[in-house]
Formats: C-alpha cells, structure tokens, sequence
C-alpha cells in the first residue's frame, strides 16, 4: 500500500512536473483506475503509480471555491476559499490561499503529490479535482476559478489524467448526452425572446408612469395585470397578459434571470415549440389557480410559467427512457426541487408572494412535461412529431377548460370579495375628485368670493351626492365577518359616511346659521378624520 501524504510545504525551490499524455489507456485490475500506459511505472499491490516528469515550476493565481469530499464529510486539514494562488513543481501541487469563508487574514497551505490528484473536471475556467485522504475510503475536492483561458490550457498539461473507472464512466456518458442535446437542439430562441418581451414590456410600464422599484397595484391593473374582479368580469385576457407584467424592477430582476439560467437547457430537452407550450400552459395554470384561491386577488409575472417549467423539467429527468445520464437527472432533479420548495416556503413565510400561482404552475407543468417529454434521440424526435404535440394540446384545451369552469360560475361569497376590490380601486380616484371640489368651493366662501348660501347650495348639490355615491360603492359588497377585508370595508364605510354627514350638517348649519348643527358637524368630522387614519394604518 502507498501511503497517502499531506504535508505543509514552502514556496521556495519548486519544480512542476508535466501533465500525462492522451494516448493508450488502461485500466488497473485491483483499483479500478484508468490511467495512461506510458506513463505507469509499475503495479503495487491494489495502487497505479504514475510517473512525473518535471518542467520549469509553475505558478497560477486562483480563486478557491472548496467543497468537502465524496461523503459530505468536512474537511480537516483545509478549508480554501478566495484568492490565492497554486504552484506546481516537480510531483507536488502547493495550495496556497485563505483558509474559511471569514478567513481574517489566516492563510493555509498544502502540499499534495501529484500522483494522488485524480478525476480531473474542467468547465470553461473553473477546474476540479480529486486527490486521495489520510484515512482509508476518504478524498477531498478541490474547486478553483483560474485567472484566464491561458492558465487553464496549460494546467491541463501538467495535472494527472487518472481517472476512476466510474468517473470516466460518468464523464463519457455526460459527453455523449451533450453532445445529442446539441444536435437535436442547436439553438434555443424561445427563452432570450420571452426575456426580451417581458423586459420590453416592464421599460413601456415604466415610460408611462408605474413606478420602477414599488409601482401601485392600480396602475399595474392598466397595464393588464390579473385582476380578479376584472378578469373574472369578462377580461379574461388578463390570465394571459399577467405572465409579462411585473411589479418593479426586482420582481422583474429576479424572475428574468431565473429564466434565463435555466431556461435554455429545458427548451433544448423539450424542442422550442414545445417549450413555448409547455411555459404558456403553465404560466395559464397558474394565473387561474390564483383566482381560485383568492377570486379577488391582483397578481402579475412570470413566476407561475418559471415555476411550470421546473415542473416539466423534473418529469422529463425522472423518465430514464428520455436518455438523460443519472449524474444529470439526480443534478437536475435535485435543483429544481429545490427551487420549488425554497420559494414555496419563502412565499408562505412573507406576505404578497402569490404561491397559489407558483403551485398552479408546477403541477401544470409537470404534468404537460409528462405529455411533451420525448426521448433524447433523432429517430423519437421524428417518431413523436405532431401527435404528440396535438396531444399536448388537447390536454391543455382539456385542463384549461376545466378550470375556467368555476371561475365563470363564482360563489356569493367570492362575488362580494370581487365587488369590493373593484370598489377599492375606484375609490381613490373617486374620493380625490369630491374632496378636490369641496376643498375649492371652500376656500371660495373663505375669501368672500362665494356667499354663504351659495356655498350650502354647492355642498348639497354636488359634494353631498359625491360622498353618497362613495359610501354606496363601499358599502354595496356584503362581506362576511370572517372575511378578510371586513375590518377595511367597515372603517371605509365609517370614513364615507362621516364625510357625508359631515358636508350635510354644514351646509344645514350655514342656511339655518345654527351653531349646535355646526358643533355636531366638527365632531362627525373628527369621527371620519380619526377612520382615515386608521385606514393609513391598514394600507
């Protein structure tokens, strides 16, 4: 047995070696090793012993990224992460760096013999290896980002091209898988013009008034997002429009860079076409499933179409009939589940996350991902063809119609919450014009230009019957106590119906120049000015 070192080392008199070559290839019996014929000395026992050949010694800035070993057990002896700097020289590789995300200046260093580095990875300037542990069945990982594409070639020449029989197992299986997807499905359209549609359309909301960071829910409704009371009102267009519009730019932000980290890979699985149907149908999934949560919600984004296709990418991973190497379909697997369920709970945990859409979306998603999904070779891409795709959009016509039903057919209950949030969103504008009017004929009869009469004939003609009109809009849906707008709608009611009371009682007291209707009418206001406070607080 060779024993397995790790040693502290210096940085002075090192001399790198060179990398192994790329020609024959063979396997050792006991190990279960590949390594390079021409470069193996001899076979100890169950252990390949590679020869080094040293070059001139070799120096690389790097930033350490370290993960603990094939176990998930931690690492004892390093911890590497941020800037530093590995040097080769002769058959050591020194690892030089900061020791722990909050290092404090501590540095670490470690010596490891270039024949114990194995299952060498390489991803555009991120490199990964393996070397042997100080106890039996224990290897650590080391993961660093290289300075540039230079450093990288040559560092390929200089570590070991050993190799575990299941890794190279592993990495021919991900090659080949790579290399089918890029065939079948060279480009990806779809996602970068999705992105630009919903970038396009948050720049016109933004150009015409909505807010960047915090717009206000009315002026989102204007610009087609999913408004319960409207879209089940008859706009049923909304369900659709809702999936481009955003509330501000970090909504946006976050959605749009989701989409585009993943959805390349899931449009190249799936083909374009069906990848559009696969995050439309979604997207429609969740906007319903919104409303037949809360029939008076307003919500907007792509967030339950994002949710959808994670959906459909679990259910094509899970088939291994679709071709997809375990390592990737685990990978996979994994990471959208772990999106679904992080973002659930965060919804959960915060108020104004819309997580029935998000729920909407992924069961959607993956069950059209079970209709659309084909496997990862030329002749099922033909064989599968239109048929299935007609499928796909049966079941869609199907599962959509299905669930429009209630939606078209709401409860008493649902009705009213409806009815009051369309009264919530009339009302701002409806109580700026009254109080704008009663404020200038105020001030009119203040300075003199309006007589007092005049005055009291204003307010019962025009101020009066705006508030009127105010308190019946509000007061109109009958809400349940257990509702959970039925504190707001009565301190709305309240607020309305002071203001009312309050104007009649004046314009009584201006024409009968009554002092104690004056008096009744400053408490009444108080009473509504002591609700509108309370509204703010509610808001």
């Amino acid at each position: 047995m060779t024993l397995r070192r790790w040693r502290v080392a210096s940085l002075d008199g090192m001399l790198p070696s060179t990398g192994l070559g790329k020609d024959a290839i063979m396997q050792s019996q006991d190990q279960g090793e590949i390594m390079q014929q021409e470069n193996v000395v001899s076979l100890m026992g169950d252990e390949s012993i590679a020869r080094v050949v040293s070059v001139a010694p070799a120096t690389y800035k790097v930033k350490f990224g370290q993960r603990s070993g094939q176990r998930k057990r931690p690492l004892d002896l390093l911890d590497l992460f941020g800037s530093g700097q590995i040097t080769i020289n002769g058959d050591q590789v020194l690892l030089n760096g900061p020791c722990g995300r909050f290092s404090m200046g501590k540095k670490a260093q470690l010596s490891v013999p270039l024949s114990d580095i194995f299952n060498v990875e390489w991803s555009g300037l991120t490199v990964r290896f393996r070397f042997d542990g100080d106890r039996e069945n224990l290897s650590h990982q080391v993961e660093f980002t290289a300075a540039n594409r230079d450093d990288v070639a040559t560092l390929r020449q200089q570590l070991p091209v050993r190799q575990t029989a299941a890794f190279a197992r592993q990495h021919a299986e991900l090659q080949e898988y790579r290399s089918r997807l890029m065939t079948l499905s060279p480009r990806a359209p779809v996602t970068p013009v999705l992105v630009a549609i919903n970038v396009l359309v948050f720049v016109a909301m933004c150009v015409g008034g909505v807010g960047f960071f915090a717009p206000n829910g009315n002026d989102v409704v204007h610009w087609g997002s999913n408004f319960g009371p409207l879209t089940m009102g008859g706009q049923w267009w909304r369900l659709f429009t809702s999936l481009f519009v955003h509330f501000g730019i970090i909504h946006i932000a976050c959605n749009m860079l989701v989409l585009l980290a993943s959805g390349s890979l899931i449009e190249r699985l799936f083909g374009s076409s069906r990848f559009l149907l696969l995050y439309l149908f979604a997207g429609l999934c969740g906007s319903m499933a919104s409303l037949l949560w809360n029939p008076a919600v307003n919500s907007a984004g792509a967030s339950g179409a994002i949710f959808g296709i994670y959906g459909g990418l679990i259910a094509f991973v899970m088939n291994s009939r679709n071709g997809v190497p375990v390592a990737v379909m685990v990978g996979q697997r994994n990471s959208a589940l772990f999106f679904a369920f992080y973002n659930l709970v965060f919804g959960f945990a915060h108020s104004g996350i819309d997580n029935a859409a998000h729920i909407g979306g992924l069961v959607g998603g993956f069950a059209m991902g079970l209709v659309l999904a084909r496997p990862l070779r030329k002749e099922s891409r033909i064989g599968f063809g239109m048929p299935q795709f007609a499928t796909g959009l049966v079941v869609a016509a199907i599962v959509l119609g299905a669930m429009s039903w209630p939606l078209g057919h709401p409860s008493a209950k649902a009705l009213a919450e409806q009815q009051f949030q369309t009264a919530l969103l009339d009302f701002p504008a409806q109580e700026r014009r009254v109080v704008e009017e009663a404020n200038a004929v105020g001030k009119k009869a203040q300075s003199g230009a309006m007589s007092g009469a005049d005055y009291a004939g204003v307010l019962q003609r025009d101020v009066v019957p705006g508030w009127d009109h105010i308190y019946a809009l509000v007061s109109a849906p009958k809400l349940e106590p257990g509702d959970s707008q039925y504190a707001l709608q009565q301190t709305l009611n309240r607020y309305a119906d002071g203001r009312r009371r309050t104007y009649r009682l004046i314009a009584q007291a201006v024409l009968q120049n009554d002092a104690a209707l004056m008096e009744q009418a400053k408490a009444t206001k108080a009473d509504a000015d002591a609700a509108m406070l309370e509204l703010n607080k509610m808001k």
